[in-house]
């Protein structure tokens, strides 16, 4: 009988990436992917740890899961595995435990299980600094949860980080920085976009130090744009001091498959904040980035990651935060209130927040970006945008995402005809909350080839 497994993955891009591989390779190995929701023999949990919150929704999420199916078996993955493997073992129902350097070869370990009925089986092992590879998924077990899943494909290109934050567990939940074959990451690309895939997402700790053999991010890129039927190229999160200049000009360039949005950290807007947390960059830098960027590329996108309630931070360091982020020209924040990571350099600092001020600021910056985003949204209105379809809403209406990560949605069903997967113009008319609404411009009607 085959083993059915569902695969529960909590915190970033990366994390989704890896489970999806892993996914595949499961697949490729006799089991049955079952839906998080369906009844599995089998629970493997992707668990991330950026954050004290983070660390309560693995154990809550491990909990619900044993009550929900007591018979299942668990094992658990991912960043909080690596720093808390016997905390993750005590968990009821889990049987295995694997940290990060092992993730990728779970499958080896599973039988294990079947050693875990006295005791919780642990691997976890040191991270290696060395260039990986990835097993590729079967081309037709590919294309098979294309026509199911995802619109984007997710690309890992990297992991680890060497730039040590003060605040930060992931060089230590994921090592050190280490970077993909080119030609592994490369033939994964071309079997995603042969499945169907209209768009990949790079994903990485730290995706703009990625360096094998002298070929870089500008090269990975060069290589997306050459695939024939690919329609987008997405960077997800990188550095501000890591942004290759290369980047902007195809980000620039309508010709090239390099769409025009960055996620670029800035966690704080005070450079005696940015200083407490060795951060490589100050305030002026960012936004000279920032502004430099938006003048060769006028329609990118910009969001950011912002840290509230770093220990040190008063209210006139939070409102040089505030203040930086009101006068930038930025599509969305990201707000995290701090949270103290064991081992992190953070922890020796004795200027600490009170969780109330935290939650205030929090509120505050997180008000700050609706009104960014309702004034970026505002600038298109009225204008076309291609719009990639993905979701179709229980009332029959379809949405998708815009190049420059605007959420679009049609302001009809009568066009549900129309193919999920399918980048097609759209005349960008009013909002509706956080989402743009729009009608498919007449070629949009034209059945995809």
């Amino acid at each position: 009988m085959t083993t059915r497994v569902s695969l529960h993955t909590l915190g970033c891009r990366l994390n989704h990436s890896e489970s999806e591989s892993l996914g595949h390779q499961l697949s490729q190995q006799g089991y049955q992917i079952v839906p998080e929701d369906a009844e599995a023999d089998l629970c493997i949990v992707n668990t991330c740890t950026v954050t004290g919150a983070s660390d309560s929704k693995n154990r809550q999420l491990i909990r619900s899961l044993h009550r929900r199916m007591p018979q299942a078996r668990i094992a658990v993955t991912g960043c909080q595995a690596q720093m808390e493997p016997e905390a993750m073992a005590d968990l009821p129902g889990v049987g295995l435990v694997v940290g990060n350097e092992a993730k990728h070869q779970i499958a080896n370990w599973l039988p294990l299980l079947d050693e875990a009925q006295t005791s919780p089986q642990i691997v976890h092992n040191k991270i290696r600094r060395l260039p990986f590879s990835l097993p590729l998924p079967l081309a037709e077990e590919g294309k098979a949860e294309r026509q199911l899943g995802a619109t984007r494909g997710q690309l890992k290109v990297q992991d680890g980080c060497d730039f040590m934050c003060s605040f930060c567990i992931i060089p230590f939940a994921r090592g050190r920085s280490r970077h993909r074959e080119f030609d592994n990451l490369c033939a994964e690309a071309e079997q995603q976009v042969a499945s169907g895939i209209q768009e990949i997402v790079l994903t990485g700790v730290n995706l703009g130090t990625y360096d094998f053999h002298g070929q870089n991010l500008v090269d990975i890129v060069d290589f997306l744009d050459s695939l024939k039927d690919l329609q987008r190229i997405r960077i997800s999160s990188i550095e501000p001091t890591t942004v290759d200049p290369g980047l902007l000009e195809r980000m620039g360039d309508q010709s090239h498959k390099l769409v025009p949005f960055l996620h670029l950290p800035v966690q704080s807007g005070s450079n005696r904040i940015l200083e407490l947390m060795k951060r490589r960059y100050n305030a002026l830098d960012y936004a000279r980035e920032v502004e430099e960027a938006i003048l060769k590329i006028p329609d990118l996108c910009v969001g950011a990651d912002v840290m509230v309630g770093f220990p040190g931070e008063g209210e006139l360091e939070f409102t040089e935060t505030l203040n930086l982020l009101a006068n930038l020209p930025m599509g969305y924040l990201h707000v995290f209130p701090f949270s103290e990571r064991a081992g992190t350099p953070a922890t020796r600092l004795v200027a600490k927040v009170s969780p109330d001020e935290k939650r205030t600021r929090a509120a505050r910056l997180r008000e700050l970006s609706k009104r960014l985003r309702h004034q970026f949204m505002q600038r298109f209105v009225g204008t076309s945008r291609s719009v990639l379809l993905e979701k179709t809403k229980p009332d029959g209406r379809q949405g998708g995402y815009t190049d420059n990560y605007l959420r679009v949605q049609l302001n009809s069903t009568k066009h549900e005809s129309l193919q999920r997967n399918r980048l097609i113009p759209v005349q960008l008319e009013s909002i509706q909350g956080d989402v743009l609404l729009g009608t498919p411009l007449p070629s949009a009607e034209t059945p995809a080839h």
